[in-house]
């Protein structure tokens, strides 16, 4: 008997038919209902900080607010929520005037005006200034020296100017800081390439599979230490539902507030699955995730820790802006071993370390002997296959050519909303 099978790509849908016996289980983020007064949430989150005073004590001391939110790469319905902190900023006596909205751009493109305007909502577009966050233009940055562990720190100048600075986006599972939210609005958020440079190169030392999901590692005790030496006052942080509707709000201190996010977070997106399978189906969804492969690449992790030693992942993205507008190398250079990365880094042959520590994460899947098949319209063959890829025309052959390959009895395992969703093992 053949089950049709339906997965997510960009704001469409793509089927393939497979025989019931060979699919493992088609896993995907639990369900779990929104808020049933979003705004209520919100509020009450805001007006209940974690580990911190909360807003009307910073208003006191001081008017001049920035507020940092993520960008279109990310789920967080920016457009809901600014209006609701405006007011309550506005309730605490600072008012619209004396508040920049600050877009988290990292090393991502900057957003066009009309994007601008769509990821804030109207409402806030017209009551507060918005800006992207020029992280390559020199003179919107300060150039803070060095952190005692010895980061190179540039940071925004518009948010070191600001005496409230607040932060604002969601949490899920990440493949390099462990869970989204929290200091990372921050660095890399605001900051210089070089200082994200340096905490993105750092994850590329370790088991990508010893990050993802994990709170407290490495990678992201380097983010906070980065942003303790740069200031940062309270986050509003949000858990969505695979609908982007808020299911919790949490609010207060960017590490304490972030923790008790992360726990309601593991709630939805943490799911079992039975055994490692020999293939693996990866959509990149939300749709913010496959605009381009930097970001569609996080599917491909959260399948590595499903699929077994020598599968095989099949990765559905449409990618309608290639591999990276901003990391070039990352093409160049294809996804390699962390070995063989760190002799380019060190020759001078790569200069972005970001793009290098993207590399070695998918370099360390391909180097466990696992497939990685893209089905994308935004990525052409020899790209793909520059990349380290297999290019397929249709998920469907993608699928049939594994089934063929790996054997009557090997098990294919459907991974949706895989960007952000973190599988565990259960036996």
């Amino acid at each position: 008997m053949m089950r049709r099978i339906m997965m997510r790509y960009g704001k469409g849908l793509v089927d393939m038919e497979v025989p019931e016996n060979r699919i493992l289980a088609a896993a995907n983020l639990k369900e779990v209902r929104g808020a049933q007064d979003e705004r209520a949430e919100v509020m009450r989150a805001l007006d209940n900080p974690i580990g911190h005073a909360g807003i009307q004590v910073l208003a006191e001391k001081a008017k001049k607010t920035v507020i940092v939110v993520d960008d279109n790469t990310r789920p967080t319905p920016v457009h809901r929520i600014l209006p609701i902190l405006l007011n309550r900023l506005n309730e605490a006596g600072i008012e619209d005037r004396d508040i920049h909205v600050l877009i988290a751009l990292g090393t991502h493109r900057l957003m066009s005006d009309n994007e601008v305007r769509d990821r804030v909502g109207e409402e806030a577009f017209e009551r507060v200034s918005v800006t992207n966050h020029y992280w390559k233009q020199k003179e919107t940055l300060v150039d803070m020296g060095r952190t005692p562990s010895g980061v190179p720190l540039s940071v925004n100048r518009s948010f070191l100017e600001a005496n409230v600075r607040i932060g604002v986006g969601h949490i899920a599972p990440h493949c390099q800081a462990g869970w989204t939210g929290g200091a990372k609005i921050v660095q890399p958020g605001i900051c210089g390439a070089e200082t994200t440079d340096h905490t993105h190169w750092l994850s590329a030392r370790f088991d990508v599979r010893d990050l993802i999901g994990v709170a407290d590692n490495p990678v992201r005790l380097e983010i906070e230490n980065v942003v303790r030496n740069i200031g940062f006052d309270i986050i509003l942080n949000l858990v969505l539902n695979e609908k982007s509707k808020v299911v919790k709000a949490v609010a207060g201190d960017f590490v304490k507030a972030h923790r008790e996010g992360v726990k309601e977070a593991k709630k939805i997106f943490s799911t079992d699955v039975p055994i490692k399978a020999d293939i693996v189906v990866a959509d990149a969804y939300p749709f913010s995730y496959g605009v381009d492969l930097w970001q569609a690449s996080k599917a491909i992790i959260s399948s590595y820790l499903t699929v077994k030693r020598g599968g095989t992942i099949i990765l559905i993205a449409p990618c309608p802006e290639g591999v990276s507008p901003e990391h070039p190398e990352l093409l160049k250079f294809g996804f390699r071993p962390y070995d063989d990365l760190r002799k380019f880094v060190e020759n001078g042959s790569i200069k972005d370390l970001n793009a290098a520590a993207t590399s070695a994460q998918i370099g360390q899947v391909l180097a466990d002997r696992v497939k990685v098949v893209l089905y994308s319209e935004g990525i052409s063959k020899q790209e793909t296959e520059k990349l380290g890829f297999e290019y397929t025309e249709n998920p469907q052959s993608a699928v049939d050519d594994a089934l063929e390959r790996h054997g009557g009895n090997s098990k294919i395992l459907f991974l949706s909303s895989a960007c952000e969703i973190l599988p565990t093992i259960s036996n």
